[in-house]
This record gives C-alpha cells, sequence and structure tokens, in this order.
C-alpha cells in the first residue's frame, strides 16, 4: 500500500469519517487511475466497513471504483472469473456488513457481461437498500442472464 493511501486510511481511522474533502483528495491525488491492486480494493472495503459517517458520495465512489477495477481492470475485460469473484465476495464478507457491500456486488453483476458464482449469490442474498438504481427484480433478472 502507498504511503498516500495509508495516510488516508490513517487519518480517516483517526476521525471515524471520511468527508467529501477527503474523498476528492483520495480521487484526485492517491487514487487517480483509479484502483489498481487488490490491495487498494481491500482496504477501501475494510475502511468502508469501519467507518461509521462518510459523506454522501462515498458509496458511489466506491461501487464505481470496484466495478471498473473487477469488470474492466481484469485479465478478461467484461468478464469476472471464479478466483476474482471469490476473492471479491470474500473481502466483502470479511467485516460488518454495510448497504455498500450489497451495492458492490449489484453494480458488478450488472455491469459484467459473464459473473460467477459465488459473486452471483451474494449480490441475490444481499439486502436491498432503498436507492432507486436497482430494485430487486432488476438486480434477480441480470443475475439470470448469467446463469
Amino acid at each position: 500500500m502507498s504511503a498516500s493511501l495509508r495516510a488516508f486510511v490513517s487519518k480517516a481511522l483517526e476521525r471515524n469519517r471520511i468527508s467529501f474533502g477527503d474523498l476528492r483528495r483520495l480521487q484526485r491525488n492517491i487514487l487517480p487511475h483509479g484502483l489498481l491492486t487488490h490491495e487498494q480494493a481491500e482496504v477501501l472495503i475494510a475502511l468502508d466497513q469501519t467507518i461509521t459517517r462518510t459523506d454522501k458520495a462515498w458509496a458511489g465512489f466506491l461501487v464505481a471504483a470496484l466495478t471498473d477495477f473487477v469488470v474492466w481492470r481484469s485479465s478478461s475485460p467484461g468478464r469476472v472469473e471464479p478466483e476474482t469473484a471469490a476473492w471479491l465476495v470474500a473481502s466483502l464478507s470479511c467485516g460488518r456488513p454495510t448497504r455498500t457491500t450489497g451495492m458492490i456486488a449489484r453494480a458488478i453483476v450488472r455491469e459484467a457481461q459473464h459473473c460467477e458464482e459465488p459473486l452471483l449469490g451474494f449480490a441475490l442474498s444481499s439486502p436491498k437498500h432503498s436507492s432507486k438504481s436497482t430494485t430487486g427484480a432488476e438486480a434477480e433478472s441480470r443475475v439470470q442472464t448469467h446463469l
């Protein structure tokens, strides 16, 4: 993990908060090219599961960053291979569940042209949130197309 990402995480943990300014610094200065490694993704997932106060833009950023990393920066762009699906589900399941973990899984299933278990099952079993972005029927329909 880079020193700048480590400093970002330390500050967020110390304050138990990610502000809008913190998020912008993360996007512009620390991860200007998005997530590049599993370690970076795991750190942000763990941070989401730990921090109790985040700016309203945090969830959208994390969902988009992980979707891009998992779906498009893989060795098979557009596909979520079994080992990647297993890694992601393990990472999302590791800490306390957040509304963001289900959003991440469902967004990846929607975006990917092909997705493997166990991510499909995780996306279907994740509690639904009250966002307009995806209804349970829409997520289930998308998952069914991958089966």
